[in-house]
């Protein structure tokens, strides 16, 4: 079965999650970058896609090393387009919706998605990471890590070529 698609609710988790709350209050854009700087690497490992939704004034939506990143324009909600999101891409796939914000914690499970509040995000990731770090353990047991191992082997044969000219 292929991973789910998860939708964020971003300044929902930045208000949420204490490291983030903390870096709002001296830099807004920075508690952002860090939101999608920590999703980033379970991209698509965890999830076929994240999409990060930002309240906006200007519609914009960006590719962020593979995280969607969407600011919606002054007319419509964060919610509003999360909530869109959901039922469009519910009948392709699995989807979960990340926020801590009742309301729509209730309308997205109504749409068929499953729902993670902010701590439970935050808890999925700490689980994931270490799922990740143990399967490399394992991986590498009993051998030292060399940068070959965390490599595909189109780059190992173009760094290869490079080296022999």
């Amino acid at each position: 079965m292929k991973a789910p698609i998860l939708i964020v609710d971003g300044y929902n988790i930045i208000g949420s999650w204490e490291s983030l709350k903390k870096l709002k209050e001296k830099d807004f854009g920075s508690a952002r970058d860090q939101l999608i700087s920590i999703l980033t690497p379970f991209y698509p490992w965890c999830w076929e896609r994240i999409i990060i939704v930002f309240d906006g004034k200007n519609f914009a939506w960006d590719d962020h090393d593979g995280v969607e990143v969407v600011f919606t324009e002054a007319s419509e909600s964060a919610d509003t387009l999360i909530e869109r999101l959901a039922a469009g891409l519910a009948g392709y796939s699995r989807v979960e919706v990340a926020t801590s914000d009742f309301a729509e914690l209730r309308a997205a499970s109504a749409l068929g998605a499953t729902v993670l509040s902010a701590p439970a995000l935050e808890e999925r990731l700490k689980v994931e990471r270490e799922a990740f770090s143990e399967r490399l353990a394992r991986k590498n047991k009993g051998k030292s890590l060399i940068l070959n191992d965390l490599l595909q082997q189109s780059v190992i044969d173009g760094l290869e070529k490079l080296r022999r000219t």
